[in-house]
């Protein structure tokens, strides 16, 4: 069906029926309804100007919020029908379709329609307005004190919406004895106070989004309370004896009835006294299965996960009995769970820890949260697409740790704070990248240098050098069966070792490896669960710093993208390969480059490219620099997949084509 000569104009009133109730997206339908309340946001989500008679070409647009941006969606002028009725979102009012086409540019958004199906109210509401929602836990609040708090907020553009939280899924649809449905979404669009007698009743106005289906109890439209009331008073009170879904209902009956009000608001002190200057820092992030996926915090690995740093200095206006404290509101959304076909959102949840000064800019370990408590929290892991919560904790340093549930779950992330706009927020162990490496000594037991010329001697060629595949020979009669080296970590070894004389090793070149290797074996069997264990990949950090490397943590997660296995685990082999090319790119950083006139080399922490040269020859790790021209050559890029931090490059000046590989992190690493 196309809604060609047909209205767009506004009506706040919308009706579900049929396969619509089925859609389970009465989530949305409540938010468009607190939307059309104000008409400012209601402008910017549905632009004004859009009809069907000028300039017509049959598409729409809309505005969405999506993590920090918003997005614009264009929708064609066909809506899905059935037997030539409207099957999902209806309004009341004829020929109007703002309200399905409005439904149908979400559906686009997150994929189809059927990712609508089930949902929490601020989800939309966030989408509509890019403000942050809080969940008011109706029996937290006194009637009068709920009351004047929604008052407050709905005068300050917020949108609120609340719902009747179920424990049992069976019971969501069912309808009470006062018509309320359970586990089902309603606006709530309004206050008012009213005169009984010598009684002041304070009112809520609700509006079911299906548009029928009403509240029957006291101060409903058909009760015998508006009895005593004129006509001109129950018109100013929007009083109509119809099935519209609108109704009236006391405060304090709203308070047995409901459990949760969703509030949404574009600034915190909608739901807080007086005014203050906020301000708001996001972050994006993601848990990586293997690598800082560690799950909540009653698992060993849940200091793998990211961490940010919050500093709270200014103190909030209105401290009672003589406390300083400062407020913020922490959000932590899941990105992208409805796009993929189905609705798959993870258990989250997050952490607050206060850290000593000396600590803030460092990655905690596993020992500070063996020895520190969380101070604040955002409840139990819950499975929608953000937790929120409202801290009001002393001046200081803390840091953030958004978790999955379990561990290994991987999913990207969005964190933002609001706060007063002296305090400050930000990623934690955000430094330069550095490596600090000392040449071990070869191990002094009796007998074992000769032993290693020995062997070297049988299985070195004419030349007295080794080649990859005769090194491997080597190092796996040196090294126990279950550390022995693949061919591929051999030749990275190989070919890494020096610049000139590409692809053999000579006996003290051999014996240097050798100490190296015994070394890292000594750091991968600390951070084994066993010595018969492979490496877990959480521990692959702590091992990484043993072995000499201070990483940030986007170095550290792509360096995991690169080398990760299925199970989640290095051998010896993958271990010293990780390292070996690691060790190899600090060392094109930090090079004597003074025989090299042409070469000019950037900080490793200040550019965002590397270049290599093209028809190289395939010389793995090491860098080709031939005498006679003295230019610098990376090794063919196929067999180095080298690729560095955002701020880091070398140029190369040379007259034959270069092939410049952007990167964006260690993603080709």
């Amino acid at each position: 069906m196309r809604t060609h000569e047909a209205a767009v104009g506004r009506c706040r009133e919308t009706e579900k029926r049929g396969e619509d109730i089925s859609l389970g997206n009465c989530w949305l339908l409540a938010a468009v309804s607190s939307l059309t309340l104000q008409s400012g946001l209601f402008s910017y989500v549905v632009p004004d100007g859009q009809s069907f008679q000028k300039d017509y070409v049959g598409i729409f647009h809309f505005r969405f919020w999506q993590f920090g941006k918003w997005i614009e969606v264009v929708v064609d002028d066909r809506l899905p029908t059935r037997q030539n009725q409207l099957i999902f979102t209806i309004s009341t009012t004829k020929d109007e379709f703002w309200s399905a086409l409005l439904e149908k540019a979400y559906a686009k958004l997150n994929n189809s329609y059927a990712c609508l199906k089930s949902g929490n109210i601020s989800e939309a509401m966030e989408d509509f307005t890019g403000g942050i929602a809080e969940s008011i836990k109706v029996s937290s609040k006194s009637p009068q004190v709920l009351w004047g708090l929604v008052n407050k907020s709905l005068r300050r553009t917020s949108l609120l919406s609340c719902f009747i939280k179920v424990l049992d899924r069976a019971d969501i649809g069912k309808m009470n004895k006062v018509g309320m449905v359970m586990g089902h979404a309603y606006a709530l669009i309004g206050t008012r106070t009213v005169k009984k007698g010598a009684t002041t009743v304070l009112l809520f106005r609700l509006r079911n989004p299906w548009g029928f289906v009403e509240y029957n109890g006291p101060w409903s439209d058909k009760s015998s309370e508006w009895d005593t009331f004129s006509k001109k008073d129950r018109n100013q009170l929007k009083l109509e004896l119809k099935e519209d879904g609108e109704f009236w209902i006391a405060c304090d009956d709203f308070s047995k009835f409901f459990t949760v009000i969703e509030a949404c608001s574009l600034n915190p002190d909608s739901l807080d006294d007086g005014s203050s200057s906020w301000g708001i820092t996001s972050h994006e992030g993601s848990w990586v299965a293997g690598y800082n996926a560690g799950g909540g915090n009653k698992h060993k690995t849940f200091f793998t996960n990211p961490q940010f740093q919050l500093r709270l200095q200014e103190e909030d206006d209105n401290d009672e009995e003589g406390e300083i404290s400062c407020t913020a509101v922490v959000e932590l959304l899941q990105k992208n769970r409805r796009k993929h076909g189905i609705v798959d959102f993870l258990y989250i949840a997050f952490h607050i820890y206060r850290v000593p000064l000396q600590a803030k800019s460092s990655h905690l370990n596993k020992s500070f949260f063996l020895q520190n408590s969380p101070v604040a929290d955002s409840g139990l892991h819950c499975n929608n697409r953000s937790v929120t919560k409202r801290f009001s904790l002393p001046p200081g340093n803390y840091v953030i740790m958004p978790s999955t549930h379990k561990p290994n779950l991987g999913g990207e992330f969005f964190l933002r704070i609001f706060a007063k706009k002296k305090n400050k927020s930000g990623q934690q162990n955000k430094f330069s990248s550095t490596y600090n490496y000392i040449q071990p000594v070869m191990s002094a037991a009796p007998g074992f240098q000769s032993q290693i010329r020995d062997i070297f001697n049988q299985h070195a060629g004419e030349d007295n050098e080794m080649n990859s595949l005769e090194f491997q020979s080597f190092i796996n009669l040196v090294l126990p069966e279950r550390h022995h080296l693949s061919l591929e970590t051999c030749r990275t070894l190989v070919f890494g070792i020096r610049f000139r004389h590409l692809g053999k090793l000579e006996l003290l070149e051999a014996e240097k490896l050798v100490a190296w290797l015994q070394n890292l074996k000594d750091i991968y069997e600390k951070f084994s669960t066993s010595p018969s264990d492979p490496l877990s990949s959480f521990e692959l950090p702590l091992a990484l710093q043993e072995a000499g490397f201070q990483l940030s943590d986007q170095v550290h997660e792509q360096l995991w993208l690169r080398c990760r296995t299925d199970d989640q685990t290095l051998t010896f082999s993958d271990f010293v390969h990780c390292v070996a090319r690691l060790r190899k790119l600090f060392e094109l950083y930090t090079m004597d480059t003074r025989d090299i006139q042409e070469v000019k080399c950037i900080d490793i922490n200040e550019s965002n490219m590397i270049v290599a040269g093209q028809n190289m020859p395939d010389t793995g790790m090491s860098l080709a620099v031939p005498t006679e021209n003295k230019k610098l050559h990376l090794p063919n890029v196929d067999d180095l997949k080298l690729t560095v931090t955002k701020k880091t490059a070398i140029l190369v000046e040379r007259s034959a084509p270069l092939k410049y590989l952007r990167t964006d992190g260690w993603k080709n690493f």
